[in-house]
Order: structure tokens, then sequence, then C-alpha cells
């Protein structure tokens, strides 16, 4: 393997964990409880919301790094697909007003947890089906 390839790959590694680290960040503080404690404490709605996000931003972040003519428009890519994936987050919240998702997921409802991993995964294939 040539020394530049390698090093390009480790650049788009380190890039793109980055984003993905920064977006999970963020949507830590989207949430009214604290993911990584909740996962801590063996919750495990959180934890299918959260590996639904993570899921959903890693494929966006795939997809427009396969697709993409550049590193910008990879960036652009997945910065609108996390901001897709915001989005439906407080969609599914809108779109259930029997129930407020966030209490559920802190109660840990797993129905409410594995709705929310598919509802990334939509949106991020979705997001994936713009970007080719």
């Amino acid at each position: 393997m040539e020394w530049t390839v390698l090093m390009d790959s480790v650049r788009w590694f380190v890039i793109i964990m980055a984003i993905i680290f920064v977006a999970m960040f963020i949507f830590e503080k989207v949430t009214k409880f604290k993911d990584m404690e909740e996962i801590k404490n063996g919750n495990i709605a959180v934890s299918l919301s959260v590996a639904g996000k993570i899921y959903g931003l890693s494929y966006i972040m795939k997809t427009s790094a396969e697709y993409a003519f550049s590193l910008t428009e990879t960036l652009t890519w997945g910065l609108t697909g996390f901001v897709f994936l915001i989005i439906g987050y407080f969609l599914f919240e809108f779109l259930t007003p029997s129930f407020k998702v966030d209490e559920e997921l802190a109660k840990d409802n797993k129905a409410v947890g594995i709705l929310s991993l598919a509802i990334s995964i939509v949106i991020a294939h979705a997001v994936s089906i713009a970007i080719i």
C-alpha cells in the first residue's frame, strides 16, 4: 500500500470519527437526560436510540465519503444528515402526542427505543439516497 493512500485513510477516519463524536455530544444536549449515564445504568431503550443515531450518522458519512467529490462535500452531507436526524427526533416527539419520547426513553421503554432506532435508520437511508 502506498504511504499517501494510508495517510488519506487515516485522515478520513479521524475526520469522520470526530464528526460522529461531536454529533453525539450535541445529540446528548438535545435530550432531557444524559445518554451515557442512562446507558451506564443499563437503560436499553436509550442505548437503542443512541445506537440508531450512531448508525444513522455513520451510514450517511459512509455514503457521502463514497459518492462525494471532495472532503467539503462529504462534510456538507454529513452536516445535512445530522440536521435531518435531529429534525427526525423532534418529529418523532411531535407525531406521538400520547407520550413524550424523552420520558419514555428515560423510563427504559424498549419499544420507544426500537422505534427511535428505526427512525434514525430510515432517515439515514433517505439522506443517503439523496447523496447518490
